[in-house]
């Protein structure tokens, strides 16, 4: 595997980067070009992008290099700004990406759904293989180990409620929060169960109306402007490649919110509004040191993933004696 994080690359870099879903199908069809590649896997949240590959024996790549030609990118312009593991290694972080020991909030709760989310979309695309599932599985068996036995104490442990210790010593009492998805949907509820006054804007998909978490108000997306005037600070978390708030049409309006919380990659908010507002991005909001204190459980979860990683060598040998001795009764 390979890929780009918040610890190699800023979110100008990383939101290059970034893909919907709709761009990770485009990337799993043209690795399906090359047949030396069994399977893939993409891992795309705010802090990372990712491949994992299985290949064919004997089949060397660099799996950040083929997914800078995928996206029509210069792999020489980003080549030291990725990270490359192979065999042992990529469990081990998977591991601990999935339980949140490499996200920026030490121990984040979201990422393991978000794992679990890029290995659903893979197998949808038909682009995994046997020996990333049960390489996926294995690591989020372990990451659910990890997260009911190791202490992640004293954190807050997502991006909603960083965002809510942000905005109370802020001071703002009445958000407006952009973005249907997860992330928006959790920050709205997480805000309003703590007395803010939360207003969300809605979209209507194919699928029909979104969910509003409770005690949250909602209007149509299209009114975001008109309504700004009644708001301290706006929370926006969507995927969209395009702006949800644009520096030009800000300046039309009258009252404006002083705060931008910029919880998306690629980014959400104009970076020009920073010349009438305050903006803080995701890595601003979340960046953390590794603390010594985090020694200790990292020690622990390596113990744990571990386990898990000898019961993925057991599966990948059974498999490969199967296959040989498959091999030896048709010879």
């Amino acid at each position: 595997m390979a890929g780009i994080d918040y610890s190699l690359a800023g979110i100008p870099v990383r939101e290059k980067f970034s893909l919907t879903a709709s761009h990770e199908s485009d990337v799993y069809g043209a690795l399906a070009q090359n047949t030396q590649i069994l399977g893939a896997v993409i891992v795309s949240t705010c802090n990372r992008t990712e491949l994992y590959l299985s290949c064919a024996d004997g089949f060397d790549c660099n799996p950040f290099a083929l997914l800078c030609d995928a996206l029509g990118m210069d792999f020489e312009a980003y080549r030291g700004l990725h990270r490359l593991r192979t065999g042992d290694s990529v469990f081990t972080h998977l591991c601990k990406l999935s339980c949140g020991a490499k996200s920026q909030i030490w121990g984040e709760d979201q990422i393991i759904s978000q794992v679990k989310g890029s290995l659903v979309r893979a197998r949808e695309a038909g682009a995994t293989d046997s020996i990333l599932e049960v390489l996926f599985r294995n690591a989020i068996s372990a990451a659910k180990k990890i997260k009911t036995q190791v202490r992640f104490s004293g954190e807050e442990r997502s991006v909603a409620l960083r965002a809510l210790s942000f905005l109370k010593e802020a001071g703002c009492k009445n958000i407006l929060v952009i973005g249907n998805g997860i992330v928006g949907r959790l920050t709205a509820q997480t805000l309003c169960q703590n007395g803010f006054s939360v207003s969300m804007t809605r979209r209507q998909y194919h699928h029909g109306m979104v969910d509003i978490p409770q005690g949250v108000c909602a209007f149509d997306y299209s009114e975001r402007y008109a309504r700004l005037h009644a708001f301290d600070a706006v929370v926006s978390a969507t995927s969209s490649p395009h702006y949800t708030i644009e520096h030009d049409r800000l300046c039309m309006c009258g009252k404006i919110p002083g705060l931008f919380l910029d919880l998306a990659v690629p980014r959400d908010i104009d970076p020009a509004v920073s010349q009438c507002a305050q903006i803080v991005d995701i890595d601003s909001l979340c960046s953390e040191v590794l603390r010594e204190s985090h020694q200790k459980q990292l020690m622990e979860i390596e113990g744990i993933s571990e386990k898990y990683y000898q019961d993925f060598r057991k599966w990948t040998e059974y498999k490969f004696n199967r296959a040989c001795g498959q091999e030896k009764n048709i010879g």
